[in-house]
């Protein structure tokens, strides 16, 4: 890619599209792509719960799954353009789909390092196994949707895991 000959959205694109750098690790990328997203998710976790304290308890709900439509379309946009510009497609370079994932899986969880370990840990695994529907929407979903929506569907899973373990925990466990 000759610096010279692509826009400043391509660079901007590309750059979010590896994380600022993160996607360029030799070992494991995904893995460390995945680290901004529990940031992500935690930044999201707040802002939410910052934005309805006064409102009714579904306004909650509304805005995690606002700004995580936001965070899936920048990140779906970031992807379809470095793909293009790169002539590449689901390159282990590109992690800003492990961030989204990484983020959908913990921005419900309680704020708890446990939570979060375990949301990293559960995230990890559905996208590195991909069971299922994940590694069907891997294997066969065209552009940018396959590159991104295997990791939207293993936050998915991982978050609604982890919240199934901590509606069944008994009260006072984690305390």
């Amino acid at each position: 890619m000759d610096k010279s000959s692509t826009s400043w959205l391509d660079r901007t694109a590309i750059t979010l599209a590896m994380a600022c750098g993160l996607g360029r690790i030799k070992k494991a990328p995904g893995t460390f792509g995945s680290i901004p997203g529990l940031a992500l998710g935690f930044a999201i976790h707040h802002t939410a719960v910052t934005m309805t304290a006064r409102w009714e308890p579904w306004t909650y709900a509304l805005s995690l799954m606002v700004m995580l439509t936001l965070v899936i379309a920048v990140a779906w946009w970031c992807i379809a353009r470095t793909e293009r510009v790169m002539g590449i497609h689901d390159d282990q370079r590109i992690v800003i789909d492990e961030v989204a994932g990484q983020a959908i899986a913990v921005c419900a969880l309680p704020v708890a390092w446990p939570w979060y370990i375990a949301a990293f840990v559960c995230f990890r695994f559905f996208d590195i196994t991909k069971p299922g529907l994940i590694g069907r929407i891997d294997r066969d979903g065209p552009g940018a949707f396959g590159t991104l929506m295997d990791d939207v569907l293993a936050g998915i899973v991982s978050s609604l895991l982890l919240l199934a373990v901590l509606y069944f925990l008994p009260s006072g466990v984690l305390e």
